[in-house]
């Protein structure tokens, strides 16, 4: 039963709390605005990655995990990189409801210092990059004005899409059959 709320409780960041999970979709935000959610979104998996770093059960959890964190901390470079390129000032979210669903979260995540931790962390992902990567397609590489930036998610969208499959197998490989 536990093990089911807590499943929820990740359902409903990964879904719901846009600075836990991808922001939400808007209407046509500018540059700065994309850059600014682009980051954010890096920046809170990046978090979970290095929690499960710390937590994972598993070996190649931690392994998966240990990648998640480089790349994710390159993108957050590039990030950087193009906010400097652009004259551009990155911000931390202002949402407070939004950090206290992903503080919520990594809670959660904390308390499952077991193989439940894979579990959460590796759907956790899945769905994270899912999303993610649908909003870098469909949302912010359409309304992205510099070239700079577009070439920055065209150039992410397949690493997300990368991790989001090999989190899916890596379940997939730890839990068969379910």
């Amino acid at each position: 039963m536990k093990t089911l709320l807590l499943l929820a409780a990740i359902a409903k960041f990964s879904m719901s709390a846009p600075n836990a999970a991808p922001p939400s979709r808007m209407s046509a935000p500018d540059d700065a605005a994309i850059l600014n959610r682009f980051d954010d979104a890096v920046t809170v998996d990046l978090a979970c990655a290095e929690l499960a770093v710390q937590r994972g059960h598993s070996k190649e959890v931690r392994d998966f995990a240990r990648t998640l964190v480089s790349e994710h901390g390159m993108a957050h470079q590039l990030a950087r990189d193009v906010a400097a390129q652009l004259d551009l000032s990155l911000k931390p979210a202002s949402d407070g409801a939004r950090r206290a669903e992903h503080a919520r979260v990594l809670k959660a995540l904390q308390e499952r210092p077991d193989a439940a931790f894979d579990v959460l962390f590796l759907r956790h992902e899945v769905e994270y990059h899912k999303e993610l990567v649908t909003l870098i397609h469909d949302e912010w590489i359409p309304a992205a004005k510099s070239g700079d930036l577009g070439a920055l998610l065209s150039q992410a969208a397949p690493a997300f899409e990368a991790h989001g499959k090999m989190a899916g197998e890596l379940g997939q490989r730890l839990r068969p059959g379910a």
